[in-house]
C-alpha cells in the first residue's frame, strides 16, 4: 500500500506543460470512431483520456488511471478494452466498458505474465500502443 501511495504521489507532481493534441482518430464497428487526448510531459505525449464517438456525437469519454496505452472496440461494437496506468512500475490494468452505459464489466492485471489471460485482454495486448 506505501508503494501505491508514493506512486500516486509522484504523479501528483508531474503536470504537463504544453497544448494537449489529439491522436490519429481509429474508426470502429456500427460508426464509432475513437481516439487519446495526448499531453506533453516533458517532450513526451502521453494519452491522459479517451474519446469515443458514434457518427460524429462524442458517447464516451474514459480518464486514464493516469495514462491510456492501449485500448480497442470489440467486434460488436458495444464494447471498449483499454490497458491504462502510470509510466513507471509496470503496474498495468487492463478493463472492459461497456460504451453505452460506462459501465465497467471486467478488469484484469495486466502486469501479470503468466498466461491464463482472457481473450478480450489477449486481443488488447496484440494491438500497437
Amino acid at each position: 500500500m506505501r508503494l501505491l501511495t508514493a506512486i500516486a504521489l509522484l504523479l501528483q507532481l508531474a503536470r504537463p506543460n504544453g497544448p494537449s493534441t489529439e491522436s490519429p482518430h481509429r474508426d470502429g464497428p456500427n460508426g464509432l470512431s475513437g481516439w487519446t487526448v495526448r499531453q506533453n510531459y516533458d517532450g513526451d505525449e502521453l494519452s491522459t483520456n479517451l474519446s469515443i464517438s458514434r457518427r460524429g456525437k462524442v458517447v464516451r469519454t474514459i480518464q486514464g488511471h493516469p495514462f491510456i496505452w492501449k485500448w480497442m472496440f470489440t467486434t460488436d461494437g458495444k464494447r471498449i478494452a483499454y490497458e491504462s496506468g502510470p509510466l513507471h512500475y509496470g503496474l498495468i490494468s487492463c478493463y472492459l466498458m461497456d460504451i453505452k452505459s460506462g459501465k465497467q464489466l471486467a478488469d484484469f492485471d495486466c502486469s501479470r505474465r503468466d498466461s491464463g489471460f482472457p481473450n478480450w485482454v489477449e486481443q488488447l495486448e496484440s494491438q500497437p500502443q
